[in-house]
């Protein structure tokens, strides 16, 4: 059991199962890991869960109570001071709106960054391929995607222990010239800095494994990523109505979709804290990775990763 002395406070309430499932995976994270946690959500709710476990093992956890699930129209912010106690690390499989909007806000953001990124590996057939951002910032500089370069560089190395990761600007074309006016400056940029770029990518490249990450703006990363997403449902389901066969539609789906069960989730990127977020459908396993990924983040210091990335990025471009 590794040693850590952090405290990671947990959704206790978030996501489509709650306690249910969240309760659980925070005693694991404590038998696996040696994990400090902290439960937040309704108590008479969570303290129910935690009566189906040894005492010896719930004693070690506490409880802050809340008013509940973050609802679609309730304020994220104020719903998040509601929520979070102090801690090293949160985790939440709750709405990824409200964890990323309030996380900007009481983390506060790295200087020069207006909000927080979400981002990671989104296509099973390219497994280690790091995309963002994904839906977080859909009006962007490119100074904003040179920052994203900077952070994709900084995931690809503590994820996948890539030394030097290829990185690519997503395009209409692979050629220098190719793209939008956003593209062509970001392209610009990026060709001043230290980082391994490549150049752009096409989106049919994105499924043969030839980058490790790939930048966008927030609007084409959503769109992709739900494309993609939505693409391989489809296409899972009509193998499974025309042949039967489920391992192969498990096969593609796999392969199209999301990946997130082996790290539970990302982390927010561009904050000045911890803030992982996960899926709604989450199960316990799943959110027993996302613990262990906020325990991987603090214990790589990924926040003074990320300024220094950032510092060094903005001196190599700036004329």
């Amino acid at each position: 059991m590794d040693k850590f002395d952090g405290i990671i406070a947990l959704d206790a309430m978030g996501g489509d199962f709650g306690p249910e499932v969240t309760v659980p995976a925070a005693i694991s994270a404590i038998k696996d890991f040696g994990i400090k946690v902290i439960l937040v959500g309704d108590r008479d709710e969570v303290n129910n869960e935690l009566s189906k476990f040894p005492k010896e093992i719930t004693e070690k956890i506490k409880v802050i109570p809340s008013e509940g699930i973050v609802n679609e129209g309730e304020s994220p912010v104020s719903a998040y001071r509601s929520k979070k106690g102090y801690a090293n690390g949160v985790v939440s499989m709750g709405s990824s709106g409200a964890t990323l909007a309030a996380a900007s806000i009481l983390f506060g953001t790295i200087d020069g960054i207006e909000r927080g990124s979400i981002g990671g590996p989104i296509i099973g057939f390219s497994p280690e391929m790091i995309l963002l951002d994904l839906g977080s910032n859909v009006d962007t500089k490119a100074s904003q995607l040179v920052d994203f370069a900077a952070i994709g560089d900084e995931v690809s190395k503590l994820m996948f222990s890539k030394k030097t990761p290829k990185i690519a600007l997503l395009s209409v074309g692979s050629e220098e010239g190719k793209g939008n006016l956003l593209v062509k400056e970001s392209y610009e940029m990026l060709s001043k800095s230290s980082l391994n770029f490549v150049g752009n990518i096409e989106p049919e490249d994105l499924f043969e494994r030839k980058v490790d990450v790939v930048i966008c703006d927030g609007f084409v990363g959503n769109i992709l990523l739900k494309t993609t997403e939505s693409l391989g449902k489809k296409i899972a389901k009509e193998i499974l109505d025309k042949t039967g066969n489920k391992d192969l539609s498990d096969d593609i789906f796999n392969k199209t979709n999301i990946l997130s069960a082996s790290y539970g989730g990302g982390p927010i990127f561009g904050i000045n804290g911890i803030a992982i977020i996960g899926h709604g459908s989450s199960k316990v396993s799943t959110i027993v990775n996302a613990i262990k990924t906020a325990k991987l983040t603090i214990e790589n210091n990924w926040v003074e990763k990320q300024q220094t990335a950032i510092k060094k990025i903005r001196l190599e471009i700036k004329d």
